[in-house]
């Protein structure tokens, strides 16, 4: 076992297919899981994908399981999909190939079955990417018991004769509802090879790339322990303990080669346990920028150090691929290639929240770079004239815009709103042709609204609010704490829109404590955040279904950034009677980089991840609490606020 602690994850593997005996290997492992790596053996990023994202009845979710059935001794990865919805939609897993050059190769082969008791659907299509170009066959005949089925790339169809076998970039594997029978299934998948062609001299070696592990490329990765704190000392001292302790994720969790912070990583025993996501998306990026102001705000960086971070990733910003000046969702932290094809209207508004804060920090140094790129930015593009609001984005595979709109106010969504809207990319009659509620006769939604239709800016629409627990309030879709709080991170709500989102972010937290009273919850704070064991594919959302349109379960899963997202709206004494019993209850929430992300209270247990997400509204929050609301005055003072800040005050959500 020595030695698989000192070699590397890809090494491991490759040298196992050759037997460490002069053999000639048999092929090269893209996977065995059997390491249980947050790479493939290329060095590759692997996740999940659904083509519909806003669909929430389809899904795909991976795990990598223990061998239960003597196939093999180790591990193998278990794909649970959903395709079973009203829209046309697909799922399935990507794993990146980073310019691997497979033209000594002739197919792919693995290990496969679908499960008898679940079901499966008895074919699904496989794809391979060089850039620009993609071509697809298909894996089938597939049973309930394991076979080894081998795919030549001679049999793919499509633009073979432009693919670039010596630069290849992605592999896929596709479930689409339009053909699959079995709507919904299960399939465990095993030693994914690439096959060599026959008398090919393979120097195996070339496909090491050190370079290629995230575990390398960070500056920094914490250890397994729990970190004491001193909870019977002043509140502040606390929170400031806290947010020192949080900056060290964007401090440490950069890609060295980029100098973007890293989506999500995984706290392990060792090496092998121990994960770092090494693809990132733009909202964390614009947390990132915001995050670093933040640590300058606090001490904990000087500004000389803050102000180079600034530059790499800046620098990075600048040469990443575009579509009508707006950012994909998401691209690796390696060399910020594009990772998801689609442009998603929330989260260029995030990055370019992040751009505002920074042209208003470090003496304006960044403001020409920064104003140049969100001059850039067009949300026209992405909004629907004709119904007055933003597509939720692009798709930019299928050319096409996405049919849903973010026609909900109450979502973290409406900082986007703020931003179009204060570019003039958008007219300011927006914010009143966004829903309160969904109309009456949608009655799908959990309870039919009260209110009256109202008239602002000569536009007619219907001020509707739910009622729970005796409070009126304006639902989101799930009824979680970041729907309703992340926008405060930036924006004084209680200020500026005191007598709509001020009054209803105090609710949505007084709510949420009603809430866990009322399930003996000993803890609240519900919001989307990973979960123990990859139960969901590593995220999954959560909230006050009694307070959503939709509505989210908790499921038990209480999570820190929404305790700590209380402080934009509710009083200090019950967040940190909160927080101090959860920490003094469960010590090993808290680790090197801070509070983990989430405790399952049904199980009792910690979720030892750290997202760049939740790590970036941890330290913004309490930054804005601690330092006299540092970074909200910011983006308040950005012309793009003042142009839409008396639209906010204009309505009264409860009159």
């Amino acid at each position: 076992m020595k030695v698989r602690f000192l070699l590397c994850l890809m090494l491991i593997s490759i040298l196992t297919v050759a037997n460490l005996s002069g053999a000639e290997p048999k092929g090269l492992f893209l996977f065995d899981f059997d390491e249980q790596g947050s790479v493939n053996n290329l060095g590759g990023a692997y996740g999940v994908f659904d083509a519909n994202p806003e669909d929430k009845d389809s899904f795909c979710h991976v795990q990598i399981v223990k061998d239960t059935d003597l196939h093999k001794k180790g591990y193998y990865l278990k794909i649970s999909y959903d395709v079973d919805s009203s829209q046309a939609v697909f799922n399935g897993l990507w794993t990146k190939l980073n310019g691997a050059d497979l033209s000594p190769f002739r197919g792919i082969s693995l290990n496969i079955r679908g499960d008898g008791e679940e079901g499966f659907n008895d074919f699904f299509k496989i794809e391979v990417k060089s850039k620009g170009v993609t071509i697809e066959s298909v894996i089938e005949d597939i049973t309930s018991k394991w076979q080894k089925i081998v795919i030549p790339f001679d049999e793919f169809e499509g633009p073979v004769n432009m693919i670039e076998w010596n630069n290849m970039y992605e592999m896929t594997l596709v479930f689409e509802d339009w053909k699959f029978r079995q709507k919904t299934g299960t399939y465990y998948i095993d030693d994914i090879m690439f096959i060599p062609k026959d008398g090919a001299q393979i120097d195996y070696k070339k496909y090491l790339n050190k370079d290629f592990n995230p575990l390398n490329r960070v500056v920094s990765f914490p250890k397994d322990k729990t970190k004491k704190i001193d909870l019977d000392q002043d509140n502040k001292k606390i929170l400031k303990i806290i947010a020192r302790d949080t900056w060290e994720y964007f401090k440490n969790i950069i890609d060295k080669n980029t100098g973007l912070i890293m989506d999500n990583i995984t706290v392990g025993r060792n090496s092998v346990f121990s994960k770092a996501r090494d693809y990132t998306n733009i909202t964390n990026i614009g947390l990132q920028i915001i995050s670093i102001v933040a640590a300058c705000d606090l001490g904990f960086v000087k500004e000389e150090e803050a102000a180079k971070m600034i530059e790499k990733i800046m620098a990075t910003i600048k040469a990443l691929q575009t579509w009508e000046g707006l950012y994909y969702n998401y691209y690796t932290t390696r060399d910020g290639e594009i990772s998801d094809p689609f442009i998603s209207t929330v989260d260029n508004g995030w990055l370019a929240s992040g751009l505002v804060v920074l042209r208003h920090s470090f003496k304006a140094r960044f403001k020409e770079e920064a104003s140049a790129i969100l001059e850039k930015m067009n949300f026209k593009a992405v909004f629907d004239n004709e119904l007055g609001q933003l597509h939720l984005g692009y798709h930019t595979d299928r050319e096409e815009l996405s049919e849903y709109h973010y026609g909900q106010i109450h979502s973290e969504n409406r900082i986007a709103s703020i931003i179009a809207m204060g570019k003039k990319d958008i007219p300011l009659t927006h914010w009143f042709k966004l829903y309160r509620t969904f109309p009456d006769e949608w009655d799908w939604q959990r309870q039919q609204p009260a209110g009256k239709k109202k008239k602002i800016m000569d536009v007619e629409f219907f001020g509707g609010y739910y009622t729970w627990a005796g409070e009126r309030i304006v639902p989101s879709w799930g009824g979680s704490m970041f729907e309703a709080l992340m926008p405060s991170i930036i924006l004084n709500e209680t200020l500026w829109a005191r007598d709509s989102f001020g009054e209803n972010d105090r609710k949505v937290v007084k709510l949420q404590i009603k809430y866990a009273e009322q399930m003996n919850y000993p803890y609240w704070g519900f919001s989307p955040c990973a979960v123990p064991d990859d139960m969901y594919g590593g995220y999954h959302e959560f909230g006050v279904p009694e307070i959503a349109a939709k509505g989210y379960e908790t499921e038990g899963i209480v999570t820190p950034h929404a305790i700590i997202l209380a402080l934009n709206a509710c009083d200090e004494k019950e967040v940190m009677d909160n927080l101090k019993k959860l920490i003094r209850d469960h010590p090993d929430i808290y680790g090197q980089y801070g509070l983990y992300d989430s405790f399952d209270m049904n199980r009792k247990k910690v979720t030892k991840k750290y997202l760049a997400l939740d790590q970036g509204m941890i330290l913004i929050t309490l930054c804005n609490y601690l330092n006299d609301r540092s970074i909200q005055k910011r983006f308040e003072a950005d012309e793009i606020f003042q142009n839409v800040k008396d639209v906010l005050n204009k309505e009264k959500f409860f009159e």
